[in-house]
C-alpha cells in the first residue's frame, strides 16, 4: 500500500512486534493495552487507545497546558515514527538492515522471520541510530539520478573531520549559501557511515525562506508563517574519490557546496571535476536478437524484447522517427519493424542511429511459476528510468543491461 495509514500499517505488524514497538515509544506510556488478546482484537485495541487518546486530549477540560503539549508531541511522534517504517519496509530496506546486522546472528534470526515492514518497526524499537542511518542511505539514493544530483570526482582515502567545530562551521556555511534567497541561518546536520566501502553522508536541513502555511486547527482554519527545512546531502566515497551531491539551486551551490566540504570536513583545497555520465552502446540493439552474454534464466528471466526504438537519420540529426512493436512476448521486435518501414539505401546500422530504446522483460517466478513483466527506457545520452522500477526489477533491469553489453556495469560511477 503506497498510501501511509496508521491502522492499516499496524494490521501487518505481529503483535510480538508491535509490543516492542510500543513498549519502547514514548506513547506507550499512555495506552493501556491487554496483549493476551487474540491478533484481531490487539489490532483494534490498539487503534481505539490511540483514538481515545486523540479525543481526550480535545474534550478532557482537565488536562493542563504543559499535559496537552506533552500528549500532543507524543502523538505525533507515534504516527511519524509509524510513517517512518512504513517508507523504510521494503525490499530494499530489508536487504539494507540485513546488511548493516550481517555480523549479528541473534538480530539477523529475528529479522529472517518478520516482513519488511515488521523488520523496519523492530529496527526502529531496537537499533534506532542504525535504522536512521538505513533511512538517511534510502533517501539519499531515491534522490540519485534528479534533477538536483550531481557527481563529481575529487581526491580519494581523504578523511573528513566529524568533530563539532568542523561540523558546525561547514553547515553554517552551507546555511549563509541560501541567505541570499531569503534563507535563515538555522542549520542541521546528521552524519551517517554506509557499509564496508567507507563511504559517509552527510544530510544537511537548513532555514530555508519564510513560507505560509494554510492548515485547520481543531477545525479553525489559519495560515501559519514557517520556514521550511531545504535539504542537502552529500556521499564522500574514500576509495574512488567520487562525491554525490543533492543541492537546490543549481550548479554553482553544488560546487560551493563541494568547496565547503574540501575547506572544512576533507581540511584541503581541490578542485572537483564533474562527471558525465558515460553514453550507452544501443548499437548492440541493432541486430534484433538481443541474446544476452550471460544466462537469465537463474534470475527469472523468460525473455528480453525491444519495444519501442527512437531513431535520428545520419544525414539529418533535426528529425527523429519512433518506432513502436506489439507488446505481446511472441511478436515481432520494433527493430523489425524499423527495418522494413524505414527506407535504406545502403547500410541501416550507418544511416540511422538509435537515440532511445524501450525494453520489455518477460520474467517467471522460479517458485510459484507465475510469469509477468516490466519495461524500462534506455537514452544513449547515459540515462535511463530504472529507478522508477521496484527494487527486485531494479536489479533485473541491470542484469539485461550487463547481458546485452549496453553498459559493462550499472552502477553510477562509484
Amino acid at each position: 500500500m503506497k498510501i501511509f495509514n496508521p491502522d492499516h500499517f499496524l494490521r501487518h505488524i505481529a503483535p510480538a512486534v508491535l509490543q516492542t514497538f510500543a513498549g519502547s515509544h514514548c506513547l506507550g506510556a499512555h495506552l493501556s493495552i491487554d496483549w493476551t488478546l487474540p491478533e484481531p482484537a490487539i489490532y483494534k485495541a490498539v487503534s481505539d487507545a490511540v483514538h481515545a487518546l486523540q479525543a481526550r486530549l480535545a474534550k478532557d477540560v482537565t488536562l493542563t497546558t504543559v499535559e496537552k503539549i506533552q500528549i500532543e508531541e507524543d502523538l505525533f511522534s507515534w504516527n511519524e515514527d509509524l510513517r517512518r517504517a512504513h517508507i523504510t519496509g521494503t525490499a530494499e530496506g530489508a536487504r539494507e538492515f540485513a546488511l548493516a546486522l550481517a555480523n549479528d546472528s541473534v538480530a539477523l534470526e529475528k529479522l529472517r522471520s518478520m516482513d519488511p515492514r515488521e523488520q523496519a518497526l523492530w529496527m526502529l524499537s531496537e537499533h534506532g541510530n542504525l535504522f536512521r542511518d538505513i533511512e538517511l542511505h534510502l533517501a539519499f539514493r531515491a534522490k540519485t539520478h534528479g534533477r538536483y544530483w550531481k557527481v563529481h570526482q575529487i581526491l580519494p582515502n581523504l578523511i573528513p573531520s566529524i568533530d563539532d567545530e568542523s561540523l558546525q562551521t561547514f553547515k553554517q556555511e552551507v546555511a549563509a549559501l541560501y541567505q541570499k534567497t531569503g534563507g535563515g541561518m538555522g542549520a542541521h546536520i546528521e552524519v551517517s557511515h554506509r557499509g564496508a566501502d567507507g563511504s559517509v553522508q552527510f544530510t544537511l536541513y537548513v532555514e530555508g525562506p519564510i513560507t505560509a502555511i494554510a492548515q485547520f486547527c481543531e477545525h479553525d482554519f489559519r495560515r501559519i508563517a514557517t520556514r521550511v527545512a531545504l535539504e542537502t546531502a552529500l556521499v564522500y566515497h574514500p576509495k574512488s574519490g567520487v562525491v554525490e551531491t543533492v543541492v537546490k539551486g543549481g550548479a554553482k551551490n553544488h560546487a560551493a557546496v563541494l568547496t565547503l566540504f574540501a575547506k572544512h570536513l576533507a581540511k584541503t583545497e581541490l578542485k572537483p571535476e564533474a562527471i558525465t555520465p558515460s553514453r550507452f552502446k544501443l548499437s548492440v540493439l541493432n541486430d534484433g536478437l538481443l541474446a544476452p552474454k550471460e544466462d537469465w534464466s537463474l534470475q527469472g528471466i523468460e525473455k528480453v524484447r525491444l519495444r519501442r526504438a527512437k531513431f535520428t537519420p545520419a544525414d539529418q540529426r533535426t528529425s527523429a522517427i519512433q518506432i513502436e512493436a506489439s507488446p505481446e512476448a511472441n511478436r515481432e521486435d520494433a527493430i523489425c519493424v524499423a527495418r522494413e518501414k524505414l527506407k535504406v539505401a545502403y547500410s541501416f546500422d550507418s544511416e540511422f542511429e538509435m537515440d532511445r530504446a524501450t525494453l520489455m522483460v518477460y520474467t517467471r517466478d522460479q517458485q510459484s511459476r507465475r510469469e509477468g513483466h516490466f519495461s524500462f527506457d534506455i537514452y544513449a545520452s547515459g540515462s535511463t528510468t530504472i529507478k522508477n522500477l521496484s527494487y527486485r526489477n531494479q536489479e533485473l533491469a541491470q542484469c539485461v543491461m550487463r547481458g546485452l553489453g549496453i553498459v559493462q556495469s550499472f552502477n553510477s560511477a562509484i
